[in-house]
């Protein structure tokens, strides 16, 4: 059985990926790119693979050189960013980025998109990746006729989902607007599996929409309220699927219904449960050998070795002037002042400082900010040691969050 997956290993050493994936890949990150920047959509050149890179940029305020710098850090091959140029097609650079990856092609670097901090880049095992993909296509695909993407492949959620799962499922993969509208409902097909995100459940349920018959769906990369998921069953969604994981991690479980506890993956399998503060799982890598454990992300119940429920968000501890400081404790302490109605807290950028900063949701747009920011400066020092107290304080109505639905840092 060893010897086995050992040849299994062994047929993974080409590469998991075509310089037509890697072209697909650069126009995702280009299309991530833009709408971070501007309301304007990509160019229409994006479907042309031999335009340049420029003008699929252009009238955006994206330049070249950023793009430059995400492929190749993705593709371990940094030192090939400066010689591309916005001149070249994105086919053009595809193909260097394949060659240029080709001697370190058993890994793949993801970067997170910083919902809780700095940005992180993350190396992964191509061989995990199939793995996962191959797990993903027994749990979800079962009688799909096709995969329906509208998140971007260059992260991780949309690289497993829209990029591998078409290659171990040998299903075809489209990709629409990825707007919540009539035109997109209309657009899908009895047998499709449609790839998504809270953000976009909740805008398509925005149109009273009714699914077509036997449409099958995922969510992840931020918590899907169950009232959510619920409105999309009652829609004529025939199942809807949460994935739950981390970017540290991968994927770890799903559920099929929200009122269903998560299963875990079958690579993964719980080790020390004798410790009574910490759920800890291994992974099982494809040779058959066992990956160092880690801890669950989050607070978990388990019903038995393979379900398990999500009970809260461990406490995030960072470091501010050599102490541990809980952001939890700060965010706590800021919400039980009465005019607030939330917030949020992290790390100053280090060209912002080296503190902590708040984004603070009045309960009132009527409320006089700048006697609330005194009078939440007072509020914190009075409660927090100075290691805790946000040191900048922004007000707006909602939180800042991706195209995605994920939170993201504010200036």
């Amino acid at each position: 059985m060893l010897a086995r997956a050992k040849e299994q290993v062994a047929a993974f050493m080409d590469p998991i990926l075509s310089i037509n994936d890697i072209s697909n890949i650069i126009v995702s990150i280009c299309r991530s790119a833009v709408q971070e920047q501007t309301a304007i959509p990509l160019h229409e050149a994006e479907k042309d693979s031999s335009c340049s890179v420029t003008h699929v940029l252009q009238y955006s305020g994206v330049i070249p050189q950023q793009i430059a710098a995400y492929i190749t850090t993705m593709f371990q091959c940094t030192g090939l960013a400066t010689t591309l140029s916005g001149e070249d097609s994105i086919m053009s650079w595809a193909q260097a980025v394949f060659d240029a990856w080709l001697p370190h092609s058993s890994t793949i670097t993801f970067i997170t998109s910083g919902s809780t901090g700095e940005p992180t880049h993350q190396k992964l095992e191509t061989v995990l990746l199939w793995q996962e993909a191959e797990e993903l296509a027994q749990a979800l695909l079962q009688k799909r006729k096709r995969i329906v993407a509208t998140v971007p492949c260059h992260h991780l959620y949309g690289f497993l989902f829209t990029v591998l799962l078409p290659k171990v499922s040998a299903l075809p993969c489209v990709a629409p607007l990825p707007f919540p509208s009539r035109a997109f409902v209309n657009g899908l097909h009895l047998g499709d599996f449609v790839v998504s995100f809270p953000l976009f459940w909740e805008g398509l349920l925005k149109q009273e929409i009714v699914f077509p018959d036997d449409v099958h769906g995922s969510t992840s990369t931020a918590p899907c309220p169950p009232a959510t998921m619920h409105s999309l069953l009652a829609s004529g969604l025939a199942r809807l699927t949460n994935i739950y994981g981390s970017s540290e991690t991968g994927g770890l479980g799903y559920q099929h219904h929200p009122e269903a506890p998560l299963t875990l993956f079958a690579f993964w399998r719980r080790v020390h449960l004798d410790d009574p503060d910490e759920s800890w799982i291994e992974r099982i890598h494809p040779s058959g050998t066992s990956q160092q454990p880690v801890a669950m992300p989050d607070h978990v119940e388990w019903f038995s070795s393979r379900c398990f429920s999500v009970r809260g968000r461990k406490d995030k501890i960072v470091q501010v002037g050599g102490l541990n400081v809980s952001l939890s404790r700060t965010v706590e302490c800021m919400r039980s002042h009465p005019d607030i109605l939330d917030c949020a807290v992290r790390l100053m950028r280090p060209e912002e400082g080296n503190r902590l900063k708040a984004f603070v949701i009045p309960k009132t747009s009527e409320v006089d900010m700048q006697a609330l920011r005194s009078d939440l400066y007072s509020w914190c020092r009075s409660q927090l040691r100075p290691a805790e107290r946000p040191k900048k304080i922004t007000f707006g109505s909602r939180f800042p969050v991706t195209s995605m639905g994920k939170n993201k840092d504010w200036n």
